[in-house]
């Protein structure tokens, strides 16, 4: 917050430095400057029409042209064949960063739109928790997979495949069931409710991501994915082709991947030492690749598996599976590089924007370091587990803040400020004029000011009133520069909601909302002393008051189960009767003629 605040004020902008946002927009800002500065090189090979490669690459195409010319006619040799039995074990059930990063790849789902429908889920309870970093469940939880599992048999998207499940037992090993995996986890892995009920009402968004973790779940506990992969050696006019080829054997829990494999899987089959046609023997042009922009996959695993771009041992070691932020939190922090207009989306992508590459180019190196972020994750992480002292922390913390302050500060630093204005930044809008020195009132965050400031006039109207429920909005301060009242909701002494006409009043030092009596309308004359009777709160009631004239209507007749209207009293006041529609017991309606009765001091209806 500090050092948000420091380079805010220094650029006129409102920045936002963190420990986690900071070091991720460098990784973003380096990768598309790497990009950028990417010069392909081109090579050649030759390739068989099944597929198989030169071993040799070429460094020109002339070079390649000269070897394929010399294959033409020539026969294949196979000089090795090695087949192997392999297998391919189940996915893990889903974290919420894991389901992020799938939703991503498949459907091109945001991270925080990934978070939001897992969330709408949980509550609406058709899945577990979703703010999970762990990927197990614990052995007290076996009867409810199984439980579920058994219900999806009734969803005609899932029968069939859950029946084969059932029937063939469910994998429990320690990819699904594992108490130790579980230790330290607050929550275990997301899978699906039984319940299932009204699953047809949920948006697209949430059945898609529902999917996913049905899906997910139902992969874990089927079999592993079994194939034979041969790797072949050809031998062809003193060159070498390479083939691998994969058969499925069992495709279990494969046949539902939402993510294809580019292994080339053929029929073809060679015998060792045999001889083939090759056929037709083509030039393959091979260029080098970028690396590819960031999506919001991928930076999720950046921020999961931060230990892969630390190169210390131990810090490594202790940073390892924790990563920087959290399952919660790491949604966030992209969006808010994006909100801030440090990064935007390209498609799926994600890359840094100018003002994103000049803020992070000006800063220290200490602010964007991973390194530190990884001490003090593990520095948290020794709060937690160890007892280790946060006071200490925080020292250390504040020196940190204290000496990239004194830094900026320093004559040495020559810090040029950034200029650039915030494209998320709402224009302000003049609400009126100020009463006090006439400049413009614009509206802030918690108040609307004179443009003058406290310096100024000092003119301020607080958005909330503690003797008002209803907040002060920029319509309502419209009217009230204008010289007009608004109404707003406000509480009675007994707690009872009101609504009332205020206006401004200023006395000088404060700007306050004064509450604008309302003008009382005479309903008709008393009948007993021929003054003004008017509507109270619970009745209506003589002007001349209780100590001379004690004429009095409740609003509220109990003997007659009515309620009596102020058009009711004008009526009665006029000498005219009303009338009230009452039900009856298994009968209709019934239309009932009320004439006011005044005997001494009480005032009654009778039916006429």
């Amino acid at each position: 917050m500090n050092l948000s605040r420091l380079y805010g004020v220094m650029d006129n902008y409102p920045h936002r430095v963190g420990r986690v946002k900071t070091p991720v927009l460098s990784i973003i800002v380096q990768r598309d400057k790497e990009i950028e500065n990417f010069s392909k090189t081109t090579s050649y090979r030759l390739e068989m029409d099944n597929g198989a490669l030169s071993e040799q690459v070429y460094a020109t195409k002339e070079e390649a042209e000269k070897v394929l010319a010399a294959s033409k006619g020539a026969d294949a040799n196979v000089q090795s064949a090695i087949t192997e039995n392999k297998s391919k074990n189940r996915p893990l059930l889903h974290s919420l960063t894991t389901l992020q990063q799938e939703a991503n790849r498949v459907y091109g789902y945001t991270a925080k739109e990934v978070l939001e429908a897992a969330q709408s889920l949980y509550e609406k309870k058709f899945t577990t928790y979703p703010r999970t970093d762990c990927n197990y469940i614990s052995e007290d939880m076996r009867g409810k997979v199984i439980a579920v599992v058994s219900k999806m048999v009734d969803r005609e998207e899932y029968s069939e495949r859950s029946r084969k499940l059932l029937g063939q037992a469910l994998n429990f090993d320690n990819r699904i069931i594992n108490n130790k995996a579980m230790e330290g986890h607050d929550h275990h892995a997301i899978i699906p409710e039984e319940n299932t009920d009204s699953l047809d009402r949920l948006t697209e968004r949430e059945r898609n991501v529902y999917h996913l973790i049905v899906n997910r779940l139902l992969c874990a506990v089927d079999k592993p994915y079994t194939f034979t992969e041969t790797n072949y050696d050809f031998w062809c006019n003193d060159v070498t082709y390479k083939l691998k080829t994969v058969k499925p054997v069992k495709l279990g829990w494969k046949a539902y991947d939402t993510e294809t494999d580019e292994a080339n899987s053929s029929e073809l089959s060679f015998t060792e030492g045999s001889t083939f046609i090759p056929g037709d023997i083509h030039i393959k042009v091979c260029e080098t690749q970028p690396l590819k922009h960031f999506t919001d996959a991928s930076l999720l695993s950046v921020m999961n598996n931060i230990d892969n771009r630390i190169e210390d041992e131990d810090l490594k070691t202790a940073v390892k599976g924790k990563g920087i932020g959290t399952e919660a939190t790491r949604a966030d922090v992209i969006e808010q590089l994006i909100e801030v207009g440090y990064a935007e989306r390209n498609g799926k992508n994600i890359v840094s924007t100018p003002l994103g590459r000049d803020f992070i180019n000006s800063l220290p190196e200490s602010l964007k370091s991973l390194v530190r972020t990884a001490e003090w994750e593990q520095t948290f992480n020794n709060i937690k587990e160890k007892g280790f002292d946060p006071d200490k922390f925080i020292d250390e913390i504040k020196a940190f803040v204290t000496s990239v302050v004194n830094y900026e500060k320093s004559q040495s630093r020559h810090r040029e400020p950034l200029k650039y204005e915030n494209p998320n930044a709402k224009q302000r809008e003049a609400l009126g004029t100020c009463p006090r020195c006439g400049k413009n009132v614009f509206e802030g965050e918690k108040n609307f000011y004179c443009e003058s400031g406290k310096d100024g006039c000092g003119f301020t109207v607080w958005k909330n009133d503690k003797f008002i429920e209803d907040s002060v909005t920029a319509d309502h301060v419209k009217n009230l520069l204008a010289g007009k009242t608004v109404k707003l909701r406000a509480k009675s002494k007994d707690g009872k909601l009101f609504s009332a006409e205020y206006e401004l009043e200023d006395t000088g030092k404060y700007v306050n909302l004064k509450r604008v009596k309302a003008e009382k309308v005479s309903l008709g004359k008393c009948p007993k002393c021929g003054s003004d009777v008017y509507e109270g709160e619970k009745n209506f009631y003589c002007s001349s008051g209780r100590d001379k004239c004690d004429f009095s209507i409740w609003k509220e007749d109990r003997f007659n189960s009515i309620t009596i209207t102020a058009a009711n009293v004008k009526d009665v006041l006029e000498g005219k009767p009303f009338y009230k529609v009452k039900k009856q017991v298994g009968g209709n309606p019934l239309k009932i003629k009320y004439v006011m009765s005044i005997s001494g001091k009480y005032v009654n209806f009778k039916e006429a």
